[in-house]
């Protein structure tokens, strides 16, 4: 456990720095988007409504299906129904996406944020603006508990991520394999093509600034998880919505998506068999 929290502490004082050095080089924050290049497309307005609609939708259809005729099932083999469906579900969205952005986006998937140029950059970008975001990401996290310590008293449980739950609760190495998957890899793209790439770029297009389309759409993003998350899940969101912003580049959020998904679950794992 001594490695564990040294570990924290020496990426909490990286951490530190590197925001540090962000907030003085971009005065707070307030020059650091204005040489932001305008994604060019003629996207319907209605796109991204209906994407997230239908999604919401078809999720909560797909959960009472599996309810009404899997009962007879084990526990866990429910939940690999349910969210083997949901994976195919957003697999499919992925691919409505990816014809909708090549289509309605100028230079297409490239216009759209979509290109292997400069991964590199991207991958050491999105860790770099992961490990910078960190220490405010948990301190939110650590408010929302002590706040609720002190309405609910001693016996307040922060409200866990359901996909957690599932792989904590179910030690079937299938199951397992599926949960992580779909939350480390599928749902980041997901998540970054609907609310980076639709709705952050619906929101340039009604004339709003790179900050305010980052904040509308980290806001939406947040309100749709976990509501004592939301918090965090704001100051992640806008962070990788200033990535985006910054870069042209979706890769580049969806890897700090991708990351952050993964270090809470390495996290939870690793605090689970140490207690």
């Amino acid at each position: 456990m001594t490695a564990y929290y040294i570990s924290l502490l020496v990426m909490s004082l990286v951490s530190v720095t590197l925001l540090a050095v962000w907030l003085i080089r971009t005065r707070l924050g307030t020059k650091a988007l204005i040489e932001t290049e305008y994604r060019r497309n003629s996207m319907p307005y209605y796109l991204p409504v209906a994407v997230v609609c239908g999604w919401l939708g078809i999720y909560i259809i797909a959960a009472q299906l599996t309810k009404n005729f899997a009962q007879q099932l084990p526990d866990w083999q429910q939940e690999f129904i349910t969210y083997s469906i949901f994976a195919f579900v957003e697999a499919v969205i992925i691919v409505f996406i990816l014809v909708a952005a090549r289509k309605y986006f100028t230079a297409g998937l490239a216009g759209f944020g979509l290109h292997t140029k400069g991964i590199l950059n991207d991958i050491a970008a999105a860790a770099a603006i992961f490990i910078a975001v960190w220490p405010l990401v948990t301190a939110a996290l650590f408010i929302v508990v002590k706040v609720g310590t002190i309405i609910e008293g001693p016996d307040f449980q922060m409200e866990q991520n359901e996909g957690l739950v599932v792989i904590f609760e179910n030690s079937q190495l299938s199951l397992r394999i599926l949960m992580i998957s779909f939350a480390a890899v599928l749902t980041p793209v997901f998540e970054e093509l609907v609310f980076r790439g639709l709705v952050q770029s619906h929101f340039r297009n009604l004339g709003y600034s790179p900050w305010q389309a980052i904040f509308i759409a980290s806001v939406i993003f947040s309100l749709l998880h976990p509501w004592m998350h939301l918090p965090a899940l704001m100051i992640l969101s806008i962070a990788m919505g200033y990535a985006y912003e910054k870069s042209g580049s979706l890769l580049r959020s969806i890897f700090i998506h991708s990351i952050f998904n993964s270090t809470m679950i390495a996290f939870a794992l690793f605090s689970n068999r140490a207690i």
